[in-house]
Protein backbone atom coordinates (compact mmCIF):
# COMPACT_ATOMS: atom_id res chain seq x y z
CA UNK A 1 0.00 0.00 0.00
CA UNK A 2 2.94 2.30 0.67
CA UNK A 3 4.13 1.74 -2.91
CA UNK A 4 0.69 2.77 -4.22
CA UNK A 5 0.79 5.92 -2.09
CA UNK A 6 4.31 6.71 -3.33
CA UNK A 7 3.29 6.15 -6.95
CA UNK A 8 0.28 8.41 -6.49
CA UNK A 9 2.40 11.19 -5.02
CA UNK A 10 5.07 10.86 -7.75
CA UNK A 11 2.49 10.91 -10.54
CA UNK A 12 0.66 13.91 -9.07
CA UNK A 13 4.00 15.77 -8.91
CA UNK A 14 4.74 14.81 -12.52
CA UNK A 15 1.33 16.12 -13.66
CA UNK A 16 1.88 19.41 -11.80
CA UNK A 17 5.23 19.84 -13.53
CA UNK A 18 4.11 18.54 -16.93
CA UNK A 19 0.33 19.06 -17.26
CA UNK A 20 0.30 17.67 -20.82
CA UNK A 21 1.83 14.32 -19.80
CA UNK A 22 -0.81 11.87 -20.99
CA UNK A 23 0.99 8.78 -19.70
CA UNK A 24 1.19 10.15 -16.14
CA UNK A 25 -2.58 10.76 -16.13
CA UNK A 26 -3.24 7.22 -17.42
CA UNK A 27 -0.93 5.72 -14.79
CA UNK A 28 -2.59 7.77 -12.06
CA UNK A 29 -5.99 6.53 -13.26
CA UNK A 30 -4.64 2.98 -12.79
CA UNK A 31 -3.49 3.83 -9.25
CA UNK A 32 -6.97 5.19 -8.45
CA UNK A 33 -8.56 2.04 -9.86
CA UNK A 34 -6.24 -0.10 -7.69
CA UNK A 35 -7.50 1.92 -4.69
CA UNK A 36 -11.08 1.42 -5.94
CA UNK A 37 -11.41 5.20 -6.31
CA UNK A 38 -13.41 4.98 -9.54
CA UNK A 39 -14.40 8.66 -9.45
CA UNK A 40 -10.73 9.69 -9.25
CA UNK A 41 -9.90 7.31 -12.12
CA UNK A 42 -12.72 8.75 -14.24
CA UNK A 43 -11.56 12.30 -13.51
CA UNK A 44 -8.02 11.46 -14.68
CA UNK A 45 -9.31 9.78 -17.83
CA UNK A 46 -11.59 12.74 -18.61
CA UNK A 47 -8.56 15.04 -18.34
CA UNK A 48 -6.43 12.69 -20.47
CA UNK A 49 -9.13 12.65 -23.16
CA UNK A 50 -9.19 16.45 -23.20
CA UNK A 51 -5.46 16.41 -24.09
CA UNK A 52 -5.77 13.63 -26.66
CA UNK A 53 -9.33 12.66 -27.69
CA UNK A 54 -8.00 10.27 -30.35
CA UNK A 55 -5.82 8.23 -27.98
CA UNK A 56 -6.42 4.50 -28.22
CA UNK A 57 -4.88 4.14 -24.74
CA UNK A 58 -7.37 6.56 -23.16
CA UNK A 59 -10.30 4.58 -24.55
CA UNK A 60 -8.67 1.31 -23.42
CA UNK A 61 -8.31 2.61 -19.86
CA UNK A 62 -11.86 3.98 -19.94
CA UNK A 63 -13.06 0.56 -21.10
CA UNK A 64 -11.20 -1.07 -18.21
CA UNK A 65 -12.95 1.32 -15.82
CA UNK A 66 -16.36 0.26 -17.19
CA UNK A 67 -15.25 -3.39 -16.99
CA UNK A 68 -14.24 -3.01 -13.32
CA UNK A 69 -17.70 -1.60 -12.61
CA UNK A 70 -19.36 -4.56 -14.33
CA UNK A 71 -20.63 -2.37 -17.19
CA UNK A 72 -19.61 -4.75 -19.99
CA UNK A 73 -21.58 -3.06 -22.83
CA UNK A 74 -20.00 0.29 -21.86
CA UNK A 75 -16.57 -1.36 -21.76
CA UNK A 76 -17.06 -2.91 -25.21
CA UNK A 77 -18.08 0.48 -26.63
CA UNK A 78 -14.88 2.11 -25.33
CA UNK A 79 -12.70 -0.74 -26.60
CA UNK A 80 -14.32 -0.37 -30.03
CA UNK A 81 -13.43 3.34 -30.00
CA UNK A 82 -9.86 2.34 -29.13
CA UNK A 83 -9.78 0.00 -32.16
CA UNK A 84 -10.87 2.85 -34.43
CA UNK A 85 -8.18 5.17 -33.00
CA UNK A 86 -5.47 2.54 -33.50
CA UNK A 87 -6.49 -0.56 -35.51
CA UNK A 88 -2.99 -2.04 -35.02
CA UNK A 89 -3.18 -2.15 -31.21
CA UNK A 90 -4.21 -5.74 -30.29
CA UNK A 91 -5.17 -4.94 -26.67
CA UNK A 92 -8.65 -3.46 -27.30
CA UNK A 93 -9.59 -6.47 -29.45
CA UNK A 94 -8.80 -8.83 -26.56
CA UNK A 95 -10.51 -6.57 -24.02
CA UNK A 96 -13.63 -6.18 -26.17
CA UNK A 97 -13.72 -9.97 -26.52
CA UNK A 98 -13.62 -10.39 -22.73
CA UNK A 99 -16.36 -7.76 -22.33
CA UNK A 100 -18.53 -9.71 -24.77
CA UNK A 101 -17.78 -13.03 -23.07
CA UNK A 102 -18.76 -11.55 -19.68
CA UNK A 103 -22.02 -10.01 -20.93
CA UNK A 104 -24.88 -12.21 -19.73
CA UNK A 105 -27.03 -13.59 -22.60
CA UNK A 106 -30.74 -12.76 -22.84
CA UNK A 107 -32.91 -14.82 -20.49
CA UNK A 108 -33.33 -18.39 -21.67
CA UNK A 109 -30.50 -18.20 -24.23
CA UNK A 110 -27.07 -19.80 -24.16
CA UNK A 111 -24.02 -17.54 -24.48
CA UNK A 112 -22.70 -17.20 -28.03
CA UNK A 113 -18.92 -16.83 -27.91
CA UNK A 114 -18.53 -16.57 -31.70
CA UNK A 115 -18.20 -12.73 -31.82
CA UNK A 116 -15.73 -12.87 -28.91
CA UNK A 117 -13.68 -15.54 -30.71
CA UNK A 118 -13.64 -13.43 -33.88
CA UNK A 119 -12.24 -10.45 -31.97
CA UNK A 120 -9.43 -12.60 -30.55
CA UNK A 121 -8.61 -13.87 -34.03
CA UNK A 122 -8.41 -10.23 -35.18
CA UNK A 123 -6.03 -9.47 -32.29
CA UNK A 124 -3.70 -12.25 -33.49
CA UNK A 125 -3.98 -11.03 -37.09
CA UNK A 126 -3.00 -7.52 -35.91
CA UNK A 127 -0.12 -8.79 -33.74
CA UNK A 128 0.84 -12.49 -34.10
CA UNK A 129 3.09 -12.11 -31.03
CA UNK A 130 0.32 -10.98 -28.64
CA UNK A 131 0.33 -13.90 -26.24
CA UNK A 132 -2.78 -12.88 -24.25
CA UNK A 133 -4.87 -13.40 -27.39
CA UNK A 134 -3.65 -17.00 -27.74
CA UNK A 135 -4.44 -17.80 -24.10
CA UNK A 136 -7.96 -16.33 -24.23
CA UNK A 137 -8.71 -17.73 -27.69
CA UNK A 138 -7.60 -21.20 -26.63
CA UNK A 139 -9.84 -21.11 -23.55
CA UNK A 140 -12.86 -19.92 -25.55
CA UNK A 141 -12.36 -22.42 -28.36
CA UNK A 142 -11.97 -25.23 -25.84
CA UNK A 143 -15.23 -24.19 -24.16
CA UNK A 144 -16.92 -24.36 -27.59
CA UNK A 145 -15.26 -27.61 -28.72
CA UNK A 146 -17.99 -30.04 -29.78
CA UNK A 147 -15.58 -32.91 -30.44
CA UNK A 148 -11.98 -33.93 -29.85
CA UNK A 149 -10.92 -32.72 -33.30
CA UNK A 150 -11.91 -29.19 -32.31
CA UNK A 151 -10.07 -29.62 -29.02
CA UNK A 152 -6.92 -30.70 -30.90
CA UNK A 153 -7.16 -27.47 -32.92
CA UNK A 154 -6.67 -25.62 -29.62
CA UNK A 155 -3.39 -27.51 -29.09
CA UNK A 156 -2.33 -26.39 -32.59
CA UNK A 157 -3.24 -22.81 -31.68
CA UNK A 158 -1.03 -22.99 -28.59
CA UNK A 159 1.79 -24.47 -30.71
CA UNK A 160 1.54 -21.42 -32.96
CA UNK A 161 1.55 -19.12 -29.93
CA UNK A 162 4.68 -20.82 -28.57
CA UNK A 163 6.58 -19.81 -31.71
CA UNK A 164 5.97 -16.14 -30.92
CA UNK A 165 6.60 -16.00 -27.15
CA UNK A 166 8.72 -12.99 -26.21
CA UNK A 167 9.42 -13.74 -22.54
CA UNK A 168 9.90 -16.81 -20.31
CA UNK A 169 6.62 -15.89 -18.55
CA UNK A 170 4.70 -15.99 -21.83
CA UNK A 171 6.32 -19.32 -22.72
CA UNK A 172 5.39 -20.78 -19.33
CA UNK A 173 1.83 -19.45 -19.62
CA UNK A 174 1.09 -20.98 -23.01
CA UNK A 175 2.98 -24.21 -22.17
CA UNK A 176 0.76 -24.62 -19.08
CA UNK A 177 -2.41 -24.11 -21.15
CA UNK A 178 -1.16 -26.58 -23.77
CA UNK A 179 -0.30 -29.25 -21.17
CA UNK A 180 -3.75 -28.94 -19.55
CA UNK A 181 -5.50 -29.20 -22.92
CA UNK A 182 -3.50 -32.26 -23.98
CA UNK A 183 -4.23 -33.90 -20.60
CA UNK A 184 -7.97 -33.30 -21.10
CA UNK A 185 -7.86 -34.80 -24.60
CA UNK A 186 -5.85 -37.81 -23.40
CA UNK A 187 -8.31 -38.37 -20.55
CA UNK A 188 -11.25 -38.20 -22.98
CA UNK A 189 -9.53 -40.78 -25.24
CA UNK A 190 -8.87 -43.07 -22.26
CA UNK A 191 -12.54 -42.88 -21.27
CA UNK A 192 -13.64 -43.50 -24.89
CA UNK A 193 -15.38 -40.12 -24.98
CA UNK A 194 -15.96 -38.13 -28.16
CA UNK A 195 -16.03 -34.73 -26.43
CA UNK A 196 -14.43 -33.07 -23.41
CA UNK A 197 -17.85 -32.69 -21.77
CA UNK A 198 -17.75 -34.90 -18.69
CA UNK A 199 -21.52 -34.75 -18.15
Amino acid sequence: QQRVADSESDLETCIRLYPNNLLARLRLATVYMAKEDMDGAKRMLDQAEEYDPDSSEVHCYRGELHFARGDFPGAKEEFEKAMICDPYNPTPYVNASLALANTPPPAGQRPDLTPAVELLEKAIAVDPMFHAAYVQLGQMKLAQATDLTKAKEVVELYDKGLEYCRTPEELKDICSMRILTVAQIDAAHALHMETLNMQ
